[in-house]
C-alpha cells in the first residue's frame, strides 16, 4: 500500500536529519515524483521547479550550509512545528526556524507514495545568497491562475456563495484557521463563512492593496499566491489544486491566528 502523506512527511523529515553530505540526498530525494512541480521561495526568490531543479536546489543548499558551517542535523531538529494537518494525499505543514524564518509553509500532494506537487514559502529577515538556480521553465496554466485571481476578489468582497461555487463539491482543505481537515459541501461552506466572519483580520491582510504578493504562479494543477504584509505584521500562502475549473484541494496557512474558525 503507498505511503500516506503523513508517512511521507516522516521519511522526509527523518532523511534531512540524517543527511551529512551529498550522497545522502538519494533518500530524500525518493519522496518525490520524477514528475515533480513545485512552487517555491525559500531564499527570497520565487522558482518554479522540476526533480532535476530541486535535486540542483538541495545540493546547492547542502553546500552552502555546509561552508558556513551549519549544522543540517541540529538546524531541523530546531524547527518549531506550529503546525501540522493531513489526509492521505494532502499534508500542510507551518513552522519557525529563528533566526532564519519565523514563518515557513509547506505543502505536499502525494499519488503513489510520492510528492506530485508541492508548495514552499520561508520569509525571511534578510536578503539570502542566491543559490545559482533558475527556475525550470514551466508554461504558466492561465486558467488556473484566473480561478485563483478570482478566488483572491471572492476573498476581498467577502462574497461567501462566490467563494462556494469556486469548489469542487469533494474538495478537500487544509488550514491553520482550523482545527480540523474539512472535507465536502457542508464543511465547504462552513469555512467559506468562516473565513468572512470570524477570520476577518487575516484575509482582510491578505487582500488589503498595501500587502506585498511575493509569489503567484501556476503550473498544471498547482497554483500558488504568497503574500506579507509589513504594517499588519503578517504573511500568509493560499495552495490550491486545480481540475475541470474547480478546486479540487486547498491549503491556507497565515503566520499569525486570531481566531480559528
Amino acid at each position: 500500500m503507498p505511503r500516506t502523506a503523513d508517512e511521507l512527511m516522516n521519511h522526509h523529515i527523518e532523511s534531512v536529519i540524517n543527511m551529512k553530505k551529498d550522497s545522502n540526498l538519494e533518500e530524500a530525494l525518493s519522496d518525490y515524483s520524477e514528475e515533480l512541480i513545485a512552487i517555491t521561495r525559500l531564499d527570497g526568490r520565487t522558482r518554479t521547479m522540476g526533480h532535476d531543479t530541486l535535486t540542483s536546489v538541495m545540493r546547492n543548499s547542502l553546500t552552502f550550509a555546509v561552508k558556513l558551517g551549519m549544522d543540517i542535523e541540529h538546524a531541523v531538529e530546531k524547527l518549531n512545528f506550529l503546525y501540522r494537518q493531513s489526509t492521505d494525499n494532502y499534508i500542510t505543514l507551518v513552522a519557525s526556524l529563528p533566526p532564519f524564518s519565523s514563518f515557513a509553509s509547506f505543502t505536499y500532494m502525494v499519488e503513489n507514495g510520492q510528492a506530485v506537487y508541492v508548495s514552499g514559502y520561508a520569509k525571511t529577515p534578510v536578503s539570502m545568497p542566491s543559490l545559482g538556480i533558475k527556475a525550470h521553465p514551466f508554461p504558466t496554466n492561465t486558467v488556473a491562475l484566473a480561478l485563483t485571481e478570482k478566488h483572491f476578489n471572492n476573498l476581498k468582497a467577502h462574497d461567501v456563495d462566490a467563494l462556494i461555487n469556486d469548489y469542487a463539491d469533494d474538495a478537500v482543505i487544509l488550514t491553520n484557521l482550523c482545527n480540523r481537515p474539512l472535507e465536502g459541501k457542508e464543511d465547504i461552506r462552513y469555512y467559506c463563512e468562516g473565513l468572512i466572519h470570524k477570520a476577518k483580520a487575516e484575509i482582510d491582510a491578505f487582500t488589503d492593496p498595501a500587502a506585498k504578493i511575493t509569489v503567484k504562479e501556476a503550473v498544471e494543477e498547482l497554483s500558488c499566491i504568497a503574500f506579507q504584509h509589513r504594517g499588519k505584521k503578517q504573511a500568509g500562502v493560499l495552495t490550491q489544486r486545480i481540475r475541470d475549473g474547480k478546486i479540487i484541494f486547498e491549503s491556507l496557512t497565515f503566520q499569525t491566528i486570531t481566531n480559528v474558525i
